[in-house]
């Protein structure tokens, strides 16, 4: 669905659910109790945390990743989190096809950014190296986004895993 502010500004991109605080509950609660007072955009250590659309802040990986300090959720007042003892979010990476490994040309910043060990890359005969992600693994802290000089990575809620095994190389779904 198009916001408003997406009609009036002529702005007809394919609508993607903003990237929210971890252990948030839910867009529909979070955009129904944030005071937009900005507290967690002042406490992130990371300055990943920005104001966003209607003043509600959320996460952009442009600036760094998050390294789930939690300092977000523990300044903010309304009751909108998840224990802290649960999975942050369902955030996953997702390395599209503007991957340099898929050009020819070798590049694992990626995987040296990744502490989870979530990407690994495959060697392939008389071919560059391909990236593979272990969904499981991956956190979707973001640390692989900004260094990725193709820009190849995005994170999103929706990914798909292969059927055969629970190893998947993940790639943006072509809609």
């Amino acid at each position: 669905m198009l916001s408003r502010r997406s009609l009036l500004k002529a702005n007809f991109r394919a609508h993607q659910q903003p990237i929210r605080l971890p252990w948030v509950r839910n867009e529909a609660e979070f955009v129904d109790l944030c005071s937009r007072c900005n507290s967690c955009i002042a406490v992130c250590p990371e300055k990943i945390i920005s104001k966003a659309d209607g003043g509600f802040p959320e996460i952009n990986f442009k600036h760094g990743e998050c390294t789930f300090c939690a300092e977000c959720v523990k300044s903010c007042s309304k009751d909108l989190f998840v224990p802290l003892n649960e999975s942050p979010w369902e955030l996953k990476a997702l390395i599209s096809e503007e991957c340099l490994s898929y050009k020819g040309v070798v590049c694992v910043v990626c995987k040296e950014q990744c502490e989870t060990e979530a990407i690994r890359f495959i060697s392939k005969v008389g071919r560059a190296s391909q990236p593979e992600l272990t969904v499981e693994k991956c956190t979707g802290c973001g640390a692989c986004f900004k260094p990725c000089p193709a820009q190849a990575i995005k994170l999103s809620y929706q990914y798909y895993k292969d059927e055969h095994d629970q190893t998947n190389r993940i790639k943006e779904k072509a809609s």
